[in-house]
């Protein structure tokens, strides 16, 4: 790709004017900085399904050793891609390679999520993006992430396991604050569970690529899962989740079937179907029983 061909952000929608704008003021950072080697952009926007409020989620590679000295000149650069209201930078927890997060909100609601990294990164072959600026031909690219593994099913299935075993807790200290907060942590590995068992692209995004890729699987049974501070409603929530979830595991691609919790699942309904109601143990069930 020549520096810089910009037919395809040119082509894109007039809903997507800002969006437009941004881009073709990275694109021109690109030509202007030696040292960018490459930019690609990921999400709706790249797949064709953005709308005006979409956020921008894009990789900017810099040679590796000019890495530090870049970052403030591309911190400027986005910084001035708009009309600023603010911007952030850190470095992601989840991702283990040298690299910087730079957000910035502009006043027409346009986003820009940008991550840099040294451009050696583009060894590794980049999943669901469009590669904006390659000059040097490095961009590699696959349609989706690799499917998680089945320890990973195991972790998200584990995790929610306990938040439901949380709400139970909070639940008989009458703490709604703490059992909704637990309720919406298990009804966020449920959704990425459901992705898996729908082979869902990207099920680690949960909801997110639920909606992207299948969002017939957004049943009104899932409705019965929200809840407010009420514990005569949560209760019923969490019970309706924990059923969700059973379903769910049992639904799981065969490979992914030996890392399920079977005794956690089984300890968490038994304790959530021992509440009143008013989030109290009944009368004569001290503990859950294995059903």
């Amino acid at each position: 790709m020549p520096p810089h061909d910009s037919t395809w952000v040119d082509q894109l929608p007039d809903e997507l004017t800002g969006q437009r704008m941004l881009l073709r003021g990275l694109l021109s950072l690109c030509d202007a900085e030696e040292s960018v080697r490459w930019l690609v952009l990921g999400c709706s926007v790249a797949r064709g399904a953005g709308d005006h409020l979409s956020d921008l989620d894009l990789a900017i590679g810099v040679r590796d050793e000019d890495f530090a000295a870049a970052i403030p000149k591309i911190s400027l650069a986005v910084d001035g891609l708009g009309e600023l209201v603010d911007s952030y930078q850190h470095k992601l927890p989840s991702v283990t390679t040298t690299h910087l997060r730079i957000f910035a909100q502009y006043a027409d609601r346009c986003q820009v999520d940008l991550v840099v990294f040294p451009a050696s990164a583009s060894a590794e072959p980049f999943a669901g993006v469009l590669a904006l600026y390659d000059p040097d031909a490095a961009i590699v690219t696959r349609a989706h992430r690799e499917p998680p593994t089945p320890a990973q099913v195991g972790e998200w299935a584990f995790h929610g396991w306990c938040a439901l075993a949380d709400v139970g807790k909070y639940l008989r200290r009458h703490s709604a604050w703490e059992a909704l907060l637990q309720l919406n942590n298990a009804r966020d590995q449920l959704w990425r569970l459901q992705a898996v068992a729908g082979h869902v692209p990207d099920p680690q995004f949960g909801v997110i690529s639920i909606l992207d890729f299948a969002p017939e699987m957004i049943t009104p049974d899932l409705a019965a899962t929200v809840s407010d501070l009420d514990l005569a409603r949560l209760v019923p929530a969490a019970r309706q989740l924990a059923n969700l979830l059973d379903q769910t595991g049992q639904q799981l691609p065969v490979e992914y079937r030996a890392a399920w919790p079977e005794a956690m699942a089984r300890y968490v309904i038994s304790d959530l179907r021992q509440l009143t109601p008013a989030g109290e143990t009944a009368p004569h069930n001290t503990a859950p029983q294995d059903e």
